[in-house]
C-alpha cells in the first residue's frame, strides 16, 4: 500500500480544508452515491488471510468447528461514526463469525467493522492468535458445538480491553449450516439471521402502490435545498408547532433532536390537520443507516435503502416527500424495516403549504 500522496494532491487537500475551516465549504453533489451494501464486506474478507504477526500460522487443516456462524445481538445497535471506536466492543445488530481451516474471520455488519485472526484446536481448547488488534495476545476458550448452535467460553482473553472475549462469549453464536445433508439440499430450511441474504428478503416483498399519491424521493438535507420545507420539525423537538403532533414508538432511541429507529417496524410520525400541500420526512445520518419504510395514513407509499439515497461528507440520506392528497388531518409513519437491523436515522418533518420541496436549482 502506498504511504504518501503526490505534493499536488496533498496541497488541493489543504486548500480544501482551510476553505472548510473558513466557511466555504465544497458543493455538494445532486446526485445520489450508492455504496457498497455489507454483503460485499463480508464476501471480500474471505477472500483475505492471516499474517504471522507473532506466532506461525497454523497448518490449513480442517478441524470440528469450522463453518460460518451468526448471531443478531438485541442491543442497541452503533449508529455513529468514530475514528477509534474500541474493537470487538459489542453492539446491536448481526455478527459473523467463519472458522475455516486455520483462519477465524469476524464482521460487524452494522458499521462493517472486521478483523482475521489464527485459531487452532486443542481438544475442547480454542486457541486465537495473529489479531492484528492484539497481536500480542493469546485468547483461550473452552468450545462446543452442536446440530445448531457454537458457544465459546473465556478461559482467557485479553485482548482489547477483554472485550474480545466479552463479545465471542456473550450469548451462542448459531449455525450457517444445514443440520442435515437433506436439508441443505432443498434449502427449505430456516436460516438463522444473519445467514441469509437480506437484500434478497427485502426484494421478496411486493413494492408498495402509492395509488393516487405523489411521492418523490429528493438527495441530501432538506434544509440547505433551494426551496426548502416551509416548516421543518426535528423529530425529538422537545415541542412540535401548534397543530402538528410527533409521536415515536418506546423502542425508538432519542438521540439530540434526532429519533434512531432500531429493530423490526420500530416507528415515528407526524399528525398534523393544518393546509399543507406536501408532507416529507428527512432520513439523515452516518453509514451505518440501513433500510426503511414510509406509510401515508397506514398505507405504504415508499421503501428503500436510505443510505443509498443520497451520501456527502460522510452523511448519507434523504427527503421522501408526499403529495397530492385531499385536505384533512394526515399522519405520516417512518418504520424501520429490521431485516438488516440498521439503524435508520430520522432527523425531522418537513410541511410545505405550496408545491412542495425543490432540491435542484431551476
Amino acid at each position: 500500500m502506498k504511504r504518501s500522496m503526490p505534493l499536488l494532491v496533498s496541497f488541493c487537500l489543504l486548500l480544501a480544508a482551510c476553505a472548510s475551516r473558513a466557511g466555504t465549504a465544497p458543493a455538494e453533489p445532486a446526485a445520489p452515491a450508492v455504496t457498497p451494501t455489507p454483503t460485499d464486506v463480508w464476501l471480500g474478507l474471505l477472500e483475505r488471510t492471516p499474517e504471522p504477526l507473532t506466532r506461525p500460522l497454523p497448518p490449513a487443516e480442517r478441524a470440528e468447528i469450522d463453518g460460518v456462524y451468526s448471531k443478531l445481538d438485541l442491543s442497541e445497535p452503533q449508529w455513529w461514526r468514530c475514528l477509534r471506536c474500541a474493537d470487538y466492543r459489542p453492539g446491536g445488530g448481526i455478527w459473523k463469525l467463519s472458522f475455516d481451516n486455520g483462519i477465524l474471520r469476524i464482521y460487524y455488519d452494522v458499521t462493517g467493522w472486521r478483523s482475521i485472526a489464527s485459531y487452532s484446536i486443542e481438544g475442547d481448547r480454542l486457541f486465537i492468535f495473529n489479531d492484528p488488534y492484539c497481536p500480542e495476545d493469546v485468547g483461550e476458550y473452552r468450545w462446543q458445538r452442536d446440530l445448531k448452535t457454537l458457544s465459546l467460553e473465556v478461559v482467557s482473553d485479553a485482548c482489547s480491553i477483554n472485550l474480545r472475549g466479552q463479545n465471542l462469549s456473550q450469548q451462542a453464536w448459531e449455525s450457517c449450516q444445514p443440520w442435515h445433508d437433506l436439508i441443505g439440499t432443498s434449502d427449505h430450511w430456516h436460516k438463522p439471521r444473519g445467514c441469509e441474504d437480506a437484500e434478497a428478503l427485502i426484494a421478496l416483498t411486493p413494492a408498495p402502490d402509492p395509488g393516487t399519491l405523489t411521492v418523490i424521493v429528493h438527495p441530501g438535507d432538506s434544509r440547505k435545498y433551494p426551496v426548502p420545507p416551509d416548516v421543518y420539525v426535528e423529530s425529538n423537538a422537545a415541542s412540535p408547532p401548534p397543530g402538528i403532533a410527533i409521536a415515536a414508538s418506546l423502542e425508538s432511541i432519542p438521540y439530540g433532536l434526532t429519533r434512531v429507529l432500531w429493530g423490526i417496524n420500530d416507528w415515528i410520525e407526524a399528525t398534523t390537520g393544518k393546509p399543507f400541500a406536501a408532507i416529507g420526512v428527512q432520513f439523515l445520518g452516518d453509514p451505518p443507516t440501513g433500510w426503511a419504510r414510509v406509510l401515508f395514513d397506514g398505507v405504504e407509499v415508499w421503501r428503500g435503502n436510505t443510505a443509498a439515497i443520497w451520501s456527502y461528507g460522510g452523511r448519507h440520506g434523504g427527503y421522501v416527500e408526499i403529495s397530492g392528497f385531499d385536505p384533512g388531518a394526515h399522519t405520516l409513519r417512518a418504520e424501520s424495516v429490521g431485516i438488516d437491523y440498521h439503524p435508520v436515522t430520522v432527523t425531522a418533518f418537513g410541511f410545505s403549504y405550496e408545491g412542495g420541496v425543490q432540491s435542484e436549482a431551476p
